[in-house]
């Protein structure tokens, strides 16, 4: 008696094809953000240029005290005058705040080079690479680096935008937000991240090179 081998009707998909529709998609949305990076680069500088050269200084100092944390004490009266810190906004402390702001903005346009030179290598397929887990550790070290340099700039920048108002009206301010501390968990857990990966992709090398 024999029987007739018998095959299942469900299709069976390879691993290799698998893979590789998982790498192209992979690619298709490393270009989307590649394309991303570069627009939010556009708008930050072009959001940082109008923000100092382009905005009344009413709206201007609206913005910085929002900033800098700056609001009326709740227990003031209605009645009674709020005396905000007066900001300096003439021409020359424009230049000297976009100069501020430009020094943080530096970091996070460093940050999105690093991150645009990354989705490159995986529009390209190298996904698990050296060079990409060298990228992602920049970013987490800028990351790092981002969550101290903004109270650092809320601190300096309150000091020269107050300085000319002699005695009694300058103003120093010291201060951390949560999000300054999340910030700076975040870049410790991706620098954790790259370092895995880096050594991950090592070790994925050194297999290649034994075939």
């Amino acid at each position: 008696m024999t029987t007739a081998p018998t095959s299942s009707s469900a299709p069976q998909t390879s691993p290799p094809a698998s893979g590789a529709r998982r790498l192209a998609r992979i690619r298709g949305l490393s270009r989307w953000m590649r394309g991303l990076l570069v627009v939010a680069a556009v708008i930050l500088v072009a959001a940082l240029v109008g923000m100092w050269f382009f905005t009344p200084e009413a709206v201007l100092a609206r913005g910085l005290y929002s900033f800098l944390g700056v609001t009326a004490p709740a227990y003031t009266e209605p009645a009674a005058p709020v005396a905000l810190p007066r900001l300096h906004l003439g021409p020359a402390y424009r230049v000297l705040g976009f100069v501020l702001f430009g020094v943080v903005a530096a970091l996070a346009l460093r940050a999105i080079a690093h991150a645009h030179a990354m989705f490159s290598d995986f529009s390209r397929g190298d996904v698990l690479t050296v060079t990409s887990a060298r990228h992602l550790r920049g970013i987490a070290l800028l990351v790092t680096v981002f969550s101290v340099a903004v109270p650092a700039l809320k601190t300096v920048l309150m000091l020269a935008l107050t300085l000319a108002n002699g005695p009694g009206g300058r103003y120093m301010m010291v201060g951390i937000d949560v999000s300054d501390i999340l910030l700076g968990l975040l870049g410790g857990l991706l620098f954790t991240l790259a370092w895995a990966m880096e050594e991950a992709a090592q070790v994925a090398e050194e297999n290649r090179g034994f075939i």
